[in-house]
């Protein structure tokens, strides 16, 4: 990560390595946004006045390690510098903000400070764009980032650059329901749920004369899974792989299953390898392989059961299935099972290797879903700190 902290509202210092490489930013206001605001003075002005707004430093990690969002604060200090606000006064809560959100491994990309009166604003005053010019000139994701705010300049800006805003409350600074493209969010939690819907979040619809289907698939999320296929044991199996994959997701399927569940069961697995599909087109900093970090496989026991699960995000849709069951479990044919994840490889484009076996088919295939479930989210980790393809060849 680089750093560029441009004092005053002189843009010349400014210095970001143009690339043609798009990144992802979130630029967000300080006092009522990353810290509380004095009703008072509206100024932090010692370290006792110094208060951290809640999840705020937990959701800034999150969007930079797992979001591959860089972080600019972009604030305005209303005569920084004049007798009314001294330098230092600012400049030990700002070093002390700086040094929890380090301790915290919070890195800020940018730091501008805009120190003219609203009542005569320099050209740099939000919510002017002047400053944030070289990152939109330097390559920005204009879908996925993001203005975070409290007030409504916060949001105007957002609106020139572009870009949506996250405004949240602050009762000294009414909200404003005309202003085009804010999303208002009342707290860092709802920040971090709207992250997760811009960058990691996708909705498949799949409809044919034999099946009807729905896939809303937030990668990262709580474990809040929904899904309704007709089928309960397909129901059951794929609560339990989204839960341990760490997803929220919604499914819903309505099919021909007057016929039989194959068409059904197909379908699913197309729409949801589809989803993934999608949330996989930018895999730098992924771990890849759905392996632990002793580098061992992941083993799943169920009771007498036991299922080794093995996952490349290879970008090659393959299947290798060594898997003995004794009996049809949930009705369903043995071969609709490797079938399903035949299907769910090929459409996800990953490597799965899967071997199990057990007495009890039902055990069987449930330690595999909860192993593809395990396997995936180690797979989709991803590391901030190395945000490069994994991978000598240069693509996947």
């Amino acid at each position: 990560m680089g750093s560029s902290f441009v004092l005053g509202s002189d843009v010349s210092d400014l210095s970001i390595p143009l690339t043609p490489t798009v990144h992802r930013y979130l630029f967000i206001d300080r006092d009522g946004t990353l810290i509380e605001e004095p009703a008072d003075t509206q100024q932090v002005d010692s370290c006792e006045r110094l208060r951290l707004l809640p999840r705020v430093l937990s959701v800034l990690r999150w969007a930079q390690e797992v979001g591959g969002y860089r972080l600019v604060l972009i604030t305005n200090q209303d005569g920084l510098g004049t007798e009314a606000f001294p330098e230092q006064k600012f400049w030990i809560i700002q070093r002390l903000l700086m040094d929890l959100c380090a301790s915290e491994g919070v890195i800020w990309y940018g730091l501008h400070i805009d120190r003219s009166r609203n009542d005569s604003p320099s050209p740099y005053r939000k919510p002017s764009p002047i400053f944030l010019l070289p990152y939109v000139e330097a390559g920005l994701d204009i879908e996925r980032s993001f203005v975070i705010g409290d007030r409504r300049t916060d949001m105007l800006l957002a609106q020139r650059l572009g870009l949506r805003g996250l405004w949240l409350p602050n009762p000294l600074h009414p909200r404003d329901t005309s202003l085009p493209g804010a999303i208002w969010v009342e707290n860092w939690q709802d920040v971090l749920e709207a992250l997760k819907r811009a960058v990691f979040s996708t909705h498949v619809v799949r409809q044919t004369n034999e099946t009807n289907l729905s896939v809303r698939l937030t990668l990262y999320g709580e474990g809040r899974v929904r899904v309704h296929t007709g089928i309960g044991f397909l129901d059951h199996m794929l609560t339990l792989m989204a839960f341990h994959a760490g997803w929220d997701m919604e499914l819903v399927a309505e099919g021909d299953l007057h016929v039989d569940a194959h068409h059904t069961m197909e379908d699913v697995a197309i729409g949801l390898g589809r989803a993934l599909y999608r949330l996989l087109q930018d895999k730098r900093g992924l771990h890849r392989y759905g392996q632990d970090v002793k580098g061992s496989w992941r083993l799943v026991p169920m009771d007498e059961a036991l299922a080794l699960v093995a996952m490349d995000l290879s970008g090659r849709g393959l299947l290798v299935w060594r898997v003995a069951l004794s009996e049809a479990p949930g009705g369903l044919s043995v071969s609709l099972w490797k079938h399903f994840f035949e299907t769910l490889a090929r459409e996800a484009a990953l490597t799965l290797h899967i071997q199990a076996h057990g007495e009890d088919a039902h055990h069987t295939i449930e330690s595999i879903f909860k192993g593809v479930g395990r396997a995936l989210r180690e797979a989709l980790q991803r590391e901030a700190a190395e945000r490069i393809l994994p991978s000598t060849k240069g693509t996947l």
